[in-house]
């Protein structure tokens, strides 16, 4: 008997020190849906920071500063609709993670939910701009690679339009699925804007391989086995550099325009091959802002004001139901 008892205390023990240390399912939840929101913010932010307009000279910061003054600042130009979006869902994001923190998981939930949806709005639009940018760069390259007898050339454009066509179901999918599901939109419209990145690269390799004369094609050239021997011990060149180098020497020689436009779509934008080409590897291309970057520094400099401007944690009354500041829109009960 004395052996049983000693059995059932064992696992009455486990299952109190199981149920003091057990994570709450909200708490859980809550953490995965931060860590989403995160990647999906830094995902984004290349995208909206190179589709935002680039910063103008300044002037005034040109200027030498007077011995002892310190240098003068650029403006920054923050007004534009990209900054607008990735600022308001950082800041939605950041009072969830604000209530997240105070363990007040119904508020953290409604603010991280709705920097969800705006993300996936983001998403969306972005998707469809990528779309617009892949189409122009690879029909306005089509022509002179179809005329031409360039194999080469011919199938990396052919790549590149098998992969529109994919980027475009990927929006088509993810605009007929249910709208309340978040995080199924967000995959797919990230995984097309990747995709779409893809897409460019081959369009700009094929423009490249199109205008390289054929004494320059590596397939062309004579080498030797020592020639061959050295290659392989060399460290590769990475191909953005390659392909940048290739980009550079063909705009410089005239054989290639630098910037792009469709000519039977007056309303698409000019696209710069330059920039396309730091995108597509996912660099913040030049005098361009990490808008990202510019949201966190302003949430910061008012941090004190939007913790005056979130509401206190709720009361609750006689039945224990939970009342709400007015401010906010009231959560519809379970």
């Amino acid at each position: 008997m004395g052996k049983w008892k000693s059995i059932l205390f064992i696992a009455l023990a486990g299952l109190h020190i199981s149920h003091l240390s057990a994570v709450s399912p909200d708490q859980t939840n809550l953490g995965i849906l931060i860590s989403e929101n995160k990647e999906n913010l830094n995902f984004i932010n290349v995208c909206l920071s190179n589709l935002a307009p680039p910063q103008e000279d300044d002037p005034a910061a040109a200027i030498p500063p007077a011995p002892g003054a310190l240098p003068v600042e650029p403006k920054k130009n923050l007004d534009s609709e990209y900054f607008r979006m990735i600022q308001s869902a950082n800041q939605t994001d950041f009072s969830g993670n604000l209530w997240y923190l105070q363990s007040n998981y119904a508020f953290a939930f409604r603010q991280l939910r709705g920097a969800q949806g705006e993300l996936k709005d983001i998403f969306e639009k972005v998707l469809i701009k990528y779309i617009e940018d892949t189409k122009t760069l690879l029909e306005t390259a089509a022509p002179s690679i179809i005329r031409s007898d360039d194999e080469i050339a011919k199938s990396l454009l052919r790549f590149g339009f098998r992969d529109l066509r994919v980027g475009e179901d990927h929006l088509t999918i993810g605009q007929n699925s249910s709208p309340h599901q978040f995080r199924y939109k967000l995959k797919l419209f990230g995984e097309g804007i990747s995709t779409l990145r893809r897409a460019k690269r081959f369009a700009i390799l094929a423009m490249v391989y199109s205008k390289t004369p054929i004494d320059e094609k590596s397939e062309y050239q004579y080498r030797s086995l020592d020639d061959i021997k050295e290659a392989k011990s060399e460290e590769k060149r990475r191909a953005y550099d390659k392909t940048r180098e290739a980009l550079i020497y063909l705009i410089d020689n005239k054989k290639l325009d630098r910037m792009v436009k469709f000519p039977n779509s007056p309303e698409t934008r000019q696209l710069d091959l330059l920039e396309q080409h730091d995108d597509n590897y996912w660099i913040i291309t030049a005098k361009r802002l990490d808008l990202l970057h510019e949201a966190n520094f302003q949430i910061k400099e008012t941090e004190g004001a939007k913790r005056e401007s979130i509401p206190s944690v709720p009361r609750f009354d006689e039945t224990g139901k939970p009342i709400y500041d007015p401010k906010l829109p009231p959560i519809k009960d379970k």
